[in-house]
């Protein structure tokens, strides 16, 4: 089974640019239940992602010492770009899901963004997909 049958498609996904204030992502990691999101420049290409854990990183000095209008201006003015993490694992979506989890176990991270040649977003997996996707052949086999 390949990544791009089991991966949450690009149409799917939220994005952000490296340029955006990290107050463009409270909302996405408050309501959705996104724990990643992958960072593109213009032409779609991946340069980077940012997860929960690196959002609340970067807060938590502040989150401590500060109030809530202190919190508001710093993340307003900090930019996805100082708190995400390049470069990027990736997996093509011709990947097998084998190969995927390798991955994700070698480098002790929770996703992986799926990429074409030029590093065109494709979409993105999880561990949380792979679990699915195993336990699905696991019942189908049963």
């Amino acid at each position: 089974m390949s990544i791009a049958q089991i991966m949450t498609h690009r149409n799917r996904l939220i994005t952000t640019m490296a340029d955006a204030s990290l107050a463009s992502l409270r909302d996405v990691f408050a309501k959705a239940r996104f724990q990643h999101v992958p960072v593109t420049d213009a032409s779609n290409r991946l340069v980077g992602i940012v997860s929960v854990k690196d959002y609340f990183r970067e807060l938590s000095p502040v989150m401590d010492a500060a109030s809530d209008p202190a919190i508001s201006l710093f993340i307003r003015s900090r930019k996805v770009h100082q708190v995400m993490i390049t470069p990027v694992i990736t997996v093509s979506e011709h990947s097998t899901i084998k190969q995927a989890a390798a991955l994700l176990l070698k480098h002790n991270i929770s996703c992986l963004p799926v990429t074409d040649e030029h590093k065109h977003l494709l979409g993105l997996v999880s561990w949380k997909d792979i679990m699915r996707a195993a336990l699905n052949h696991t019942v189908a086999s049963s």
